[in-house]
């Protein structure tokens, strides 16, 4: 997320696009789904809690 991203969708919104198109069970996820799961998870969770999301 930097200067001169334009997305207005959310953090929140993105993930719900990442677990859309995850299969439904955890367990079938590969590792690469799983990370890029829980990247998305965290920067909702620090939107979501006033944090910069891109910050680690």
């Amino acid at each position: 997320m930097g200067l001169f991203n334009r997305s207005t969708q959310t953090e929140t919104d993105r993930l719900a696009t990442t677990v859309a198109g995850l299969p439904p069970q955890p367990a079938d996820w590969t590792p690469e789904q799983l990370a890029q799961f829980a990247e998305q998870s965290n920067r909702a969770m620090r939107e979501q809690n006033g944090v910069d999301p891109s910050a680690s």
